[in-house]
């Protein structure tokens, strides 16, 4: 039988299956990021944006299918996490412009929707790289403009797409020598091929079961809110994370924490392990749960800095001309950002970026003339800019890549600059910065013909891996080795919360003998899976 349309109830269906099946498959992409890092994470920031989508779907009182794609469209757009999570929030809105006044879509309204999406996923990125997900968007609606006439099925249509989908995945490697080198197709460009295969088969009436795993977590605030002093608060940190693939059971790794904190949740099945815990030492839960498999989502709040944030901000502040919002992870590195006056720090970074929602919240409660936002990690400006486009606020977005770039940016700051000159020198001051970063491998690669085996230590100059082995603190090392040239003077290493403090301060006189000419300085970091983070200016 040829289906020569697709109505308001089979392009539900569709969307519905789109989003089951990314959900089932987004570890398989979360696998395909090229480092070996443990922050691989565009699969759940993929999922997360299109989990968003479904719920603004399903808020819905009219459902045409003009309607269902304006309400995906909005609710990813809220809901974008990552570059990944904002290209496809981008790719939402364009198929929704191309749905604009439609009823029913046949194979000709298909390809005008798939062009629209390309070509306003390309304007949101201010430089497209080729061999990503936006080349498999770009090629499938070009095939789907030059060969829509020749259809009048939209199934077969749909399927003859979704083949040259996979086949421009299948040739990512070779656009990206970074892809090729790793042996991998580009993570983005798959999951939107999952998307794609998700929505067909549901066309074709095949039921695809979304597992169920609960991703919320819970709202330190709330639990804050539950404290009538500071002194109530008995453990410190509220630590909560997610191990995916398991080696064993949540029971079993109940039985490793119970004993080290309170207000323990720990449940989950072979797939998924969902973990909250009070402690007052994350670093040694987290350093257990990586025996047990690989972790993401990791959020940890000190509940006695939200107490006391809560009761600052309980009383009334006069409107001031200049607010921040800075974005990271870890119990020290918060303290220097709020060290140098910045209003709200945003829990995210590596393997929890923010959605662009969660940014727009951030700004609310800042009563200033202009809010600048640091999102210190390259995963994350695209939503930050995102919402400073969608926000009534005088929002601005410096580009710091990481937290030394941010932390740099917010010392170029001037009180009495104006806005434009203030954003021009943070944005210059975080070109002068080097970062490095020592973590571990979380899977076997290869990378600039070096052969790097999971759990070795790596060290990434710049987001590049530059040296491996299997000691943290040597790494480091050489890393530093490699960094500093004779234009460096200061040398800032922030360790992190699984690090002890004698083996940080130690360094400092091996990193003296390294570089001379430099000041070191040794700095508390606290954050997860990251043993060092370096700053070279």
């Amino acid at each position: 039988m040829v289906v020569k349309y697709i109505d308001n109830v089979a392009f539900k269906k569709m969307l519905l299956g789109a989003a089951a099946n990314l959900e089932n498959n987004k570890s398989i992409v979360d696998s395909l990021n090229v480092f070996p890092v443990p922050d691989g994470d565009t699969g759940t920031n993929m999922n997360l944006t299109v989990q968003s989508a479904m719920k603004e779907i399903s808020s819905l009182n009219e459902s045409t299918v003009a309607h269902l794609a304006e309400a995906a469209a909005n609710g990813s757009l809220m809901g974008a996490r990552g570059n990944s999570g904002v290209i496809l929030s981008q790719l939402f809105r364009g198929m929704a412009k191309g749905l604009d006044g439609s009823i029913k879509i046949d194979c000709k309204i298909i390809a005008e929707s798939f062009k629209c999406a390309s070509d306003t996923a390309y304007k949101a990125v201010m430089k497209p790289v080729e061999g990503t997900i936006l080349t498999v968007a770009r090629e499938t609606a070009e095939k789907a403009m030059s060969t829509y006439e020749e259809y009048e099925d939209v199934v077969l249509f749909l399927e003859s797409l979704l083949e040259q989908a996979k086949s421009t995945l299948d040739r990512t490697p070779e656009m990206l020598k970074v892809l090729k080198q790793a042996d991998v197709v580009d993570s983005g460009g798959k999951g939107l091929v999952f998307l794609f295969e998700g929505a067909l088969a549901a066309l074709k009436g095949v039921e695809i079961k979304q597992e169920k795993i609960e991703h919320n977590v819970i709202e330190t605030e709330k639990e804050v809110m539950g404290f009538s002093s500071e002194d109530e608060i008995i453990f410190t940190y509220c630590t909560e994370f997610f191990i995916k693939n398991p080696v064993k059971s949540a029971e079993e790794f109940l039985s490793k924490i119970y004993d080290k904190g309170d207000s323990i949740v720990c449940v989950g099945d072979e797939k998924l392990i969902k973990t909250h815990i009070h402690t007052n030492n994350p670093g040694q839960i987290l350093a257990i749960a990586v025996k047990y498999g690989e972790l993401y989502k990791i959020k940890i709040d000190n509940m006695k800095e939200q107490f006391r944030e809560r009761k600052k901000n309980s009383k009334s502040h006069e409107k001031k001309k200049y607010g921040f919002v800075s974005i990271g992870t870890g119990d020290g590195i918060k303290k220097v950002f709020t060290d140098l006056n910045v209003d709200a720090f945003l829990s995210g970074g590596q393997t929890m970026n923010p959605s662009t929602e969660d940014i727009l919240d951030a700004t609310k409660n800042i009563n200033a003339d202009h809010i600048i936002i640091l999102p210190n990690n390259g995963n994350i400006i695209l939503a930050a800019t995102q919402a400073k486009e969608m926000s009534d606020k005088n929002l601005y977005v410096v580009p710091s890549k990481s937290i030394p770039q941010g932390i740099t940016a917010m010392l170029a700051f001037k009180e009495e600059s104006s806005p434009e000159e203030n954003i021009k020198s943070m944005t210059d001051a975080v070109k002068d910065v080097k970062t490095g970063q020592v973590t571990y491998a979380v899977r076997d690669t290869v990378f600039d013909d070096m052969e790097i085996k999971k759990d070795e230590i790596i060290a990434l100059s710049e987001g590049n891996i530059v040296a491996h082995g299997n000691n943290p603190e040597e790494q480091t090392l050489e890393l530093i080795k490699k960094m500093v040239d004779e234009d460096s003077f200061l040398i800032t290493l922030f360790y992190g919360d699984n690090v002890d403090k004698n083996k940080a301060e130690g360094l400092k006189q091996k990193i003296e003998e390294i570089a001379e000419e430099c000041d070191v300085e040794i700095i508390y970091g606290g954050q997860p899976l990251y043993y060092y983070i370096i700053s070279v200016e």
